[in-house]
């Protein structure tokens, strides 16, 4: 809101509230974001920083089965072979070693509805992650009062300024998110995001988390996926200049 005001550009903040049209995706939309970001911060928070990973490798690939199935969008052999190596990672997981990776599904399903939202509401990144952060606030602050005062009062200086910090550099990328969220195909997306959880992925195991044999086999299968996804897409890549090349 700070940013939109010093740019003058609250007024766009202002008729996006009062656009129903949009409201109906940017409502729910924040909903899903407060429920991601709450169980991104009890997951690193209490140890699960692998779990929190592993969604983020499952998310890209139900971000590609909604591009297909929702948005028509066209996809190749080597893609949809990568979707089902997926599928067969969380299903080896579970009926192997009897347990569903829950956490990372949430996650992972979460996102995936949020993004779909996100495709729908035609507003700036910043307009965006603006209103959906206020929608959230006083469900934050409902619950910092009920919840946690005695918590927050008892923060030192240097505290509050980590959380402010923190603050920042979540929403930037998220900024970034809703800019290109409705510029991209979903597919592309999808791949794109394969950075976030390999950035997780060293943050946990540098923080002294291991493997589960749950997790390395489906981690094993992802890997698989995201090798095979990213051939098939430069292999397009190379099609596509080759057939421009020929072009008179």
């Amino acid at each position: 809101v700070l940013i939109l005001a010093l740019t003058g550009r609250l007024d766009e903040l202002r008729e996006l509230f009062h656009n129903r049209q949009m409201m109906k995706f940017e409502l729910p939309a924040a909903l899903f974001l407060l429920l991601d970001w709450g169980v991104f911060i009890v997951a690193v928070t209490s140890g699960h920083v692998l779990d929190c990973s592993l969604g983020y490798y499952i998310n890209p690939m139900l971000l590609f089965t909604i591009g297909v199935v929702l948005y028509k969008e066209k996809c190749t052999r080597g893609q949809i072979i990568a979707l089902l190596i997926a599928l067969i990672g969380v299903v080896v997981s579970t009926v192997a070693f009897g347990s569903l990776p829950l956490l990372a599904l949430v996650i992972a399903v979460n996102w995936a509805v949020y993004a779909t939202l996100k495709k729908k509401v035609r507003a700036d990144g910043v307009v965006s992650i603006a209103a959906e952060t206020l929608l959230m606030s006083p469900i934050a602050l409902l619950f910092l009062i009920f919840f946690r005062r005695e918590t927050m009062g008892s923060l030192s200086g240097v505290e509050i300024a980590y959380l402010i910090g923190s603050g920042m550099v979540t929403a930037l990328p998220m900024f970034l998110y809703s800019y290109s969220v409705f510029r991209f195909s979903l597919i592309v997306m999808c791949f794109a995001q394969y950075l976030s959880p390999t950035f997780n992925l060293v943050c946990g195991l540098v923080q002294g988390e291991r493997f589960s044999p749950s997790q390395l086999t489906s981690f094993g299968f992802f890997i698989a996926a995201i090798c095979i996804f990213t051939a098939g897409e430069l292999h397009q890549l190379r099609r596509d200049s080759a057939a421009r090349q020929r072009l008179p």
